[in-house]
C-alpha cells in the first residue's frame, strides 16, 4: 500500500473509531442526564432541565405594597400601582407555606408586626423580615424532628405535598402533608423551641392536611381547625384537650381545603362544589353555586360580605350569606346537592385575570386558574397563577396591571438518586446483584479454568468433539433454554422439597452452566499459549501435575483468566431473561428492579434512568481496575515466537 493511500485509510479508521465512540457514549450520557430530569419532562419529550414550580400561592397587602409569596420559596414586594417589582428573595424551597404575624383576614394592610414565618420541607422553618426581605433565622428540619425523639426521625422532600402554618396566641403550629408525620408541631418564637402539640395523635385522626387558625375565637386559649383525612378537627392547643370533632362521614364529601368564616361557620370545598358548613350543630348551611363548567376550586379567599373562589376559569365572588334566610337540613350520603339552600349564580361576579405574557415562543400563560386571591378595599383583587402571574383587578373586573414573578432556578432532580433508595428497594437489587454475578464469576471460573486446561494440554478420546460441542451450545438462543429449565426447577423442588426457584443458588447455576462453555473456549487459548516447558520444570523440580497447575499455569495464565472473569461478570450483571423469570420479590436483580419502573412504580422513567446509572457505576469501576489485566488477556497469545 502506498504512503499517501495507507494515511488516508488511517484516517478513514480513525475518524470511524470516534464514530463508534460518539455512538457509545451519547447514549450514556443521555440515560445520566435523564436520571437528573423530572418524570414528566421525560414523558413530555423536554429536552432542556425545566425549573422550580413557581405559581403564586401567598399575597398580602403591606404598608409597602403587595407581598407575593410562590411554591418555590420565592418572596417578592411589588408596588401598589403598577405592580413594579421593588424587592425579591430566594429561598429555594418545597411544598411551600407562608404566615404573615398580623395577617388579617380582611382587605387592607396587616397589622401587628413584619415577621413572615416560611415552612417548607427542605428548609424547615424560616423567619423572614417582611419589609426588607432579609432571612433573619432558619430551624432546619432536623430541629422539628428532635422534638419527637425516636417517634419519628425525618421526611423526605419529595414525598411532602404541602405543609401549613398558623398561629394560636403566642406560639405557631406546623404540619406536614405526608404519611406517617406524627401530628401538629408547636414552635415558641420566644425560646425557638418545638415541640408536640397535646392532644392530638395523627394516628386517630388521619393525615393532616391544612391547620387554620378559628376566627372568632378572642379567649385565652384560641382554637385551631384542623382538617385531616377522617374529618375537621378542632383543638385547643394550651389545654391539650380535644375539642369539637366532625367526622368525614357526617360532611357531604372530604374537603380539600377549608376557611373559617367566624367561630362556627366554615368555607369548604370539595372538587368543583364549595358549601358553608355550621360546625356546632352539624348542618350545611348553604351551597356556593358558579357558573357550570368552572372546574375545581383552587384558591379561597373573604371580604367584609363577600366570599372568594379561585378555579381553573378565573375567580368568582358571592356575597357571604351569613344574615341571609336560609334553610339547614342535616346532610345524609345519597345526594346532598339540593338539600341544603343554593346561592343564586346571579349574584356572583366572574372576574378574569389578564395574565401576561412570558418571553420566548409558546410561552404564553394559557392557563386561567387561580392559585391564590386577595381582596381589595375598593372592591377590586388582586389574583396569582401559575408561573408567577400576577393580575391586578379594580372593582368592575378590568385588568389595571399584571406581573411576572422573577423566573426560578432551574431545578436538577438530584432526590432521584435518594427515591432510589427511600421509595423502592434498590438496595435489595443491588446486593442481589453482586451475590449473583460475584458466585457466577468464580464458579464459571473454577470450571472454565479445568476444561480450558484439559483441552489445551491433554489428548482423550473425543477431544475435538467436546472442544466443538462446547463451542456449540452457544449456538442455542437461550429463550429456547428457558422453559425446559423453569420446569426442571419447579419439578426437581417437587421431588426433593429443596427450593431452587427464587434462590441465589438456582440463578448462579442457571448462569454457571450458560456462560461456561464460552469460558472454556476462550481459556482454552490462554492456556495453549502457555510454553509446556513451564509444567515440565515444575515437574523436575518435585511438583505434581495439580500443583503445577495451581502454581505455575493459574498464575501464568491470571490475566486472561480475569478478563474472561469480567465478561463473565458483565454479561451476569446485564442478564434480564432468566432473572425475571427464576427469581422472586427477594432475589430480583438490578435489570429485573429496572424493568419493575414501568407499570410497579407509575412509569417512573426518571427513577429508571437514575437506577440505570447506579447501576452502570460498578461495572465502570471494575472495569478500570481490571484495564490492564483485561488488556494483557486480551492479548495473550496473540504473537507467538
Amino acid at each position: 500500500m502506498q504512503p499517501k493511500s495507507r494515511k488516508t485509510f488511517g484516517r478513514f479508521l480513525t475518524g470511524l473509531t470516534w464514530i463508534l465512540i460518539v455512538l457509545h457514549v451519547v447514549p450514556i450520557a443521555w440515560m445520566v442526564y435523564c436520571g437528573l430530569k423530572d418524570n414528566q419532562e421525560i414523558l413530555s419529550g423536554k429536552v432542556l432541565p425545566g425549573r422550580r414550580q413557581n405559581e403564586i400561592v401567598f399575597l398580602r397587602e403591606t404598608g409597602r405594597g403587595y407581598l407575593a409569596g410562590t411554591a418555590d420559596g420565592g418572596l417578592t414586594l411589588f408596588e401598589k400601582k403598577g405592580l413594579r417589582k421593588i424587592r425579591h428573595l430566594e429561598l429555594g424551597t418545597f411544598a411551600t407555606s407562608f404566615f404573615l404575624d398580623g395577617e388579617r383576614d380582611q382587605p387592607g394592610p396587616s397589622k401587628g408586626g413584619s415577621t413572615l414565618w416560611v415552612l417548607s420541607s427542605n428548609r424547615g422553618l424560616q423567619e423572614v423580615d417582611a419589609e426588607g426581605l432579609t432571612l433573619l433565622k432558619a430551624h432546619g428540619v432536623e430541629e422539628i424532628a428532635a422534638a419527637y425523639g425516636s417517634a419519628w426521625s425525618t421526611l423526605w422532600v419529595n414525598e411532602v405535598a404541602g405543609s401549613s402554618l398558623a398561629r394560636s396566641g403566642d406560639a405557631l403550629y406546623l404540619s406536614y402533608r405526608i404519611k406517617g408525620y406524627p401530628g401538629v408541631t408547636s414552635f415558641s418564637p420566644a425560646s425557638g423551641r418545638f415541640s408536640p402539640m397535646a392532644g392530638f395523635a395523627s394516628k386517630k385522626s388521619g393525615e393532616i392536611r391544612m391547620v387554620i387558625p378559628a376566627r372568632g375565637d378572642t379567649g385565652p386559649d384560641p382554637e385551631l381547625v384542623l382538617l385531616t383525612t377522617q374529618g375537621i378537627s378542632l383543638q385547643a392547643p394550651r389545654s391539650g384537650l380535644p375539642g369539637k370533632a366532625v367526622p368525614a362521614g357526617t360532611l357531604p364529601a372530604l374537603p380539600e381545603r377549608l376557611c373559617a368564616l367566624d367561630g362556627r361557620r366554615m368555607l369548604l370545598s370539595a372538587d368543583s362544589r364549595a358549601f358553608i358548613f355550621d360546625i356546632e350543630a352539624d348542618t350545611v348551611l348553604a351551597w356556593l353555586d358558579r357558573e357550570p363548567g368552572s372546574g375545581n376550586i383552587t384558591a379561597f379567599a373573604r371580604a367584609p360580605g363577600r366570599i372568594w373562589l379561585g378555579d381553573s376559569r378565573g375567580a368568582t365572588s358571592l356575597p357571604d350569606p351569613a344574615g341571609m334566610p336560609m334553610k339547614a337540613v342535616k346532610p345524609s350520603v345519597d345526594g346532598i346537592a339540593g338539600r341544603a339552600d343554593s346561592l343564586p349564580v346571579n349574584a356572583a361576579r366572574t372576574f378574569t385575570p389578564g395574565f401576561p405574557s412570558l418571553a420566548g415562543a409558546g410561552a404564553d400563560i394559557t392557563s386561567l386558574r387561580i392559585t391564590a386571591i386577595l381582596p381589595l378595599l375598593d372592591g377590586g383583587a388582586l389574583l396569582g397563577g401559575p408561573k408567577g402571574a400576577l393580575s391586578l383587578l379594580d372593582a368592575a373586573g378590568k385588568p389595571v396591571a399584571s406581573a411576572l414573578a422573577p423566573k426560578p432556578s432551574i431545578y436538577i432532580h438530584w432526590r432521584n438518586y435518594v427515591d432510589l433508595w427511600r421509595n423502592i428497594d434498590f438496595g435489595l437489587y443491588l446486593k442481589n446483584s453482586f451475590i449473583v454475578c460475584i458466585g457466577v464469576m468464580l464458579v464459571a471460573m473454577v470450571l472454565a479454568s479445568m476444561g480450558g486446561y484439559a483441552l489445551a494440554r491433554y489428548n482423550f478420546p473425543g477431544k475435538n468433539l467436546f472442544g466443538y460441542s462446547v463451542l456449540a451450545t452457544q449456538m442455542v438462543p437461550g429463550i429456547m433454554l428457558l422453559l425446559p429449565l423453569y420446569l426442571m426447577f419447579i419439578n426437581f423442588s417437587r421431588a426433593t422439597g429443596l427450593v431452587v426457584k427464587g434462590s441465589y443458588g438456582g440463578l448462579i447455576l442457571t448462569y454457571a452452566a450458560y456462560f461456561v462453555p464460552f469460558s472454556i473456549w476462550i481459556l482454552r487459548g490462554f492456556f495453549a499459549s502457555l510454553p509446556k516447558e513451564l509444567e515440565e520444570a515444575a515437574l523436575v523440580d518435585g511438583c505434581g501435575p495439580i500443583q503445577a497447575f495451581f502454581r505455575i499455569i493459574i498464575p501464568s495464565a491470571l490475566p486472561g483468566i480475569i478478563a474472561t472473569g469480567v465478561y463473565v461478570f458483565l454479561s451476569a450483571w446485564d442478564e434480564l431473561m432468566f432473572a425475571w423469570v427464576l427469581t422472586d420479590e427477594k432475589t430480583y436483580t438490578i435489570p429485573v428492579g429496572i424493568r419493575l419502573f414501568v407499570g410497579n412504580f407509575q412509569n417512573r422513567y426518571d427513577l429508571m434512568m437514575a437506577a440505570a446509572t447506579v447501576s452502570t457505576i460498578p461495572v465502570m469501576i471494575l472495569f478500570f481496575l481490571m484495564q490492564k489485566h483485561i488488556v494483557s488477556g486480551l492479548t495473550a497469545g496473540a504473537v507467538k515466537e
